[in-house]
């Protein structure tokens, strides 16, 4: 990869690819192998304290990936830290339980005053947005997605405010893609210059 780089993998999904678990390491390991010249077998893995995963070989990219109905989104960087989240557009939650439980007071109350169309979309795009910004800190979900604010209104992510071991905003950056018709996802990135970006359609 370049030095400053952005790669992203979409990876459709197939009937008979046999477990997710599976599948998922295999397309990882076949995206990362080329990135670090070793065979994809040979690739070692580590964990940061919440779970995160990472390459323990020098001079490895930054990854991360997002796995749904579908397909698998993976995203690796050269430069800074990243994160995606990846959801089916056709994805039915419980939009007012779950906003409740985990977005701010402010975004649960502009979710509520939408007619339950609307508020089902911004609810996605809320939680795409926090949860792929959750991913690059490697924090998880549980307890973070709440001061993760982002402009219900705006599809694309919008910041508001950010946890505060999370850095000042100016060091984010975040875009929207539409991997497939059914799908959207989010790719948060810290200390990360504007990156040129390369897509690859990646079978398994």
């Amino acid at each position: 990869m370049a030095a400053q780089e952005l790669r992203l993998y979409w990876c459709p999904e197939r009937a008979d690819q046999g477990l997710r678990r599976t599948r998922v390491d295999r397309l990882l390991r076949s995206a990362l192998a080329p990135l670090v010249g070793l065979p994809a077998d040979a690739l070692l893995f580590g964990r940061e304290a919440k779970g995160r995963p990472f390459l323990r070989h020098d001079r490895a990219p930054d990854f991360n990936l997002s796995d749904t109905r579908g397909g698998t989104l993976i995203a690796v960087t050269t430069s800074g830290r990243i994160g995606v989240d990846l959801e089916r557009v056709d994805r039915q939650p419980p939009v007012n339980r779950l906003a409740a439980r985990w977005f701010s007071s402010e975004e649960s109350a502009a979710l509520l005053g939408l007619a339950p169309e609307s508020a089902r979309v911004a609810f996605l795009q809320l939680w795409t947005a926090k949860e792929a910004s959750c991913k690059a800190t490697g924090t998880g979900i549980y307890g973070f997605l709440a001061d993760w604010r982002f402009d219900p209104a705006s599809p694309s992510p919008r910041l508001r405010a950010a946890p505060a071991d999370a850095g000042g905003g100016e060091r984010w950056r975040f875009m929207r893609l539409a991997p497939s018709c059914e799908h959207t996802a989010v790719i948060a990135l810290r200390d990360a210059a504007e990156l040129p970006i390369t897509a690859y359609r990646l079978i398994d």
